[in-house]
């Protein structure tokens, strides 16, 4: 029987049949062809493995249309059509799993550089200087209908290729919600002002690109219901864009955001404000009133697909959009449809998939194979033959190691010296911030319990007990111990650590310092400002939360300023002394002391390299440490060491 007939339900729309009511959103993993236009093998692998998954549609990541001056990536002009048998070798990879192709077709504006557009000054919507120093020209009558003949031309070049629908994007800053919004859309002709006027070119482009491909292609339509920026687009006015442009549109698809402001709402994270999933759906509610159409929204949708159910049953939208969650687990709608909720892997929002492009890196924390298809392909070979294997740690490493293993068919073994697994996961259950990576660490120990996999909790593993029980492979995963900073009177006089924390919550005062501000020690200070006690925390260096990548950051500091009246941070500050009142710091101003009945150390972990060097010393064919015990890091190293070392077993 299944549990969510309207998440199930199919419709058909412009005689396409959607299977269900789930979309898989264009969140990229794989950066495509060196110029980042077209998809290559690893984008159309990673793009199948999405379709496999059970979603009804999967749509590509932005696609610049074939006009000079619309890219914000790549080196230089536009030219689809070279790259029309790569889309459609696309197109087929996704139809082949009854799974509808979509492309998402967008311009950049005035978001582009002119070294990606050949030299050219972006066009925007106004003429000015923008912030970087980049002149910016303004469109003219001749420059929207080129815009307007490109869209549409580029719309049914990728119907050719054999995508069923395209997704226009029209939301988070790109050309059409330049015009949209008040806040980036000054002029005083005919395209300014008004929301009829404002309107007036982005409808020209919709017109342009329905009377192209007819009925052959539905159109999807993305936009920004809240900007979430002084002066940008009301929702009064989007509901009025709404009504104008559905005589155009199929689904109207409601995002949040903007490139000139937040991310957090483009790509919701563990700090937006009462939690990420369905945080932009009153948008797509209020639209729904006004128009006939029907109505995707997104955001943060994944964890819950009894409420993803409920949404559709009472009308509030029509389809539900799904990014990090297909990437964290991409057969979670099919687990959905299976009844198997409790297998699916959850994304734990850590933003890492998106938020690390600027090094180069394309990855998801607690899933090691999703964008490296082509190389499990080639390189991942099945075992010669079943091994015994020992892995030692019941952390997120070591539960990652035995799960993998015992399902490449080996005899597992997994030792924890505590009464239960999970590791340094079990130090966040008081984090209010933390809920999805408490949801992933019971997954894991889920999975272990579901495995053939001979736990022995409360065992402290010796290097004489592995010697005697003479497996092929031990897997280390000893962790990390909390480093304890040397301060005089931290240990007389309470100071407490994560540990402390989880296991005394009572010693928990109104007043609190934090001594570290790295990434955790923001986000543990945060939680407690959330809960409505005060907090400073103090940072040695030049900056807090040096370690967030470039997406969670800005979200560390937009909550530091919306939780400003009770929290608050000090850098370039040294703790030189803990009392039993509070603590003595050093900084740029000078030494001062700051009150507080409660204060808490956040200075990292310490490797537990002793232990490698205990157990590396057996006599074992195959001996690997991984996760911290290897190098201090983070889940995604724990994660990602454990399940490489379980494939190397042969």
């Amino acid at each position: 029987m299944n549990k969510y007939p309207h998440l199930f339900s199919p419709i058909t729309i412009r005689g396409v049949r959607f299977k269900n009511r789930v979309i898989a959103a264009p969140v990229l993993m794989v950066p495509g062809s060196p110029d980042h236009r077209a998809p290559d093998e690893k984008k159309i692998l990673f793009m199948e493995a999405k379709a496999k998954g059970g979603a009804s549609v999967v749509t590509t990541n932005e696609t610049p249309i074939d006009n000079p001056y619309s890219d914000r990536k790549g080196t230089g002009d536009m030219a689809l059509p070279k790259y029309r048998s790569d889309f459609t070798k696309c197109a087929a990879a996704i139809a082949r799993h009854d799974c509808i192709p979509s492309v998402q077709l967008y311009h950049a504006g005035d978001r582009t550089w002119p070294r990606i557009i050949g030299g050219r000054n972006p066009l925007g919507p106004n003429s000015y200087v923008r912030e970087d120093g980049v002149k910016i020209d303004a469109f003219t009558e001749e420059t929207m209908e080129e815009t307007c003949r490109d869209f549409a031309k580029s719309a049914v070049m990728m119907r050719d290729c054999g995508f069923k629908m395209t997704q226009i994007h029209g939301g988070h800053g790109w050309l059409f919600s330049q015009f949209l919004s008040p806040a980036t859309n000054w002029r005083t002709d005919e395209y300014g002002g008004s929301i009829e006027n404002r309107a007036r070119f982005p409808l020209r482009i919709l017109k342009a690109i329905r009377e192209a491909v007819g009925d052959s292609m539905l159109i999807e339509f993305r936009m920004s219901g809240d900007e979430h920026m002084e002066n940008g687009i009301t929702l009064e006015d989007v509901c009025k864009f709404a009504v104008m442009a559905e005589q155009y549109i199929d689904i109207i698809h409601l995002s949040a955001g903007s490139y000139f402001s937040t991310n957090q709402f483009m790509f919701p994270g563990i700090m937006v404000p009462g939690g990420p999933e369905g945080c932009n759906l009153y948008l797509a509610k209020e639209v729904k009133k006004h128009v006939k159409i029907p109505v995707t929204t997104v955001g943060g949708y994944g964890a819950d697909p009894a409420e993803l159910d409920r949404i559709i049953r009472e009308g509030e939208a029509d389809f539900i959009a799904i990014g990090r969650q297909i990437l964290a687990d991409p057969e979670t709608v099919n687990k959905w449809r299976q009844g198997r909720e409790n297998e699916v892997t959850p994304c734990v929002r850590c933003m890492n998939c998106l938020g690390l492009f600027d090094k180069n890196q394309f990855n998801c924390d607690v899933n090691p194979s999703i964008g490296q298809e082509i190389y499990d392909l080639l390189q991942t070979r099945p075992p010669r033959q079943s091994r015994k294997v020992a892995v030692i740690g019941g952390g997120p490493a070591g539960m990652k190691a035995a799960i993998t293993a015992a399902e490449r068919g080996h005899e597992v073994i997994l030792f924890e010296k505590e009464e239960k697994l999970g590791g340094t996961l079990n130090y966040i259950s008081h984090d209010c911030h933390k809920y999805q990576l408490r949801s992933f660490k019971q997954h894991l120990i889920d999975c272990v319990g579901r495995s053939k996999i001979d736990v022995r909790l409360g065992v402290k593993a010796t290097p004489e007990m592995i010697e005697e029980l003479n497996p092929f492979a031990l897997i280390l995963a000893a962790g990390s111990t909390i480093a304890v900073p040397d301060i005089p009177g931290l240990a007389e006089n309470g100071a407490m650590s994560a540990k402390d924390i989880e296991e005394h919550p009572e010693r928990i005062g109104s007043k609190i310092v934090v001594i570290g501000g790295g990434l955790t020690g923001c986000e543990t200070g945060l939680h407690f400002a959330e809960t409505g006690k005060k907090v400073v925390v103090v940072e040695m260096g030049s900056d807090i939360a040096v370690q967030a990548n470039h997406m969670t950051k800005p979200a560390i500091m937009e909550t530091f300023e919306r939780l400003s009246e009770n929290i608050s941070y000090m850098v370039n500050t040294v703790c030189t002394e803990v009392t039993g009142n509070g603590v003595y710091v050093l900084g740029p101003e000078g030494k001062r002391f700051i009150e507080a009945d409660t204060v808490i150390y956040s200075v990292g972990l310490k490797a537990r390299s002793d232990m490698v060097e205990a157990f590396e010393k057996c006599d074992v064919p195959f001996f690997r440490p991984v996760g911290d015990c290897s190098g201090v890091a983070n889940v995604r190293k724990a994660i990602y060491t454990g399940y490489h070392a379980a494939l190397d077993i042969e």
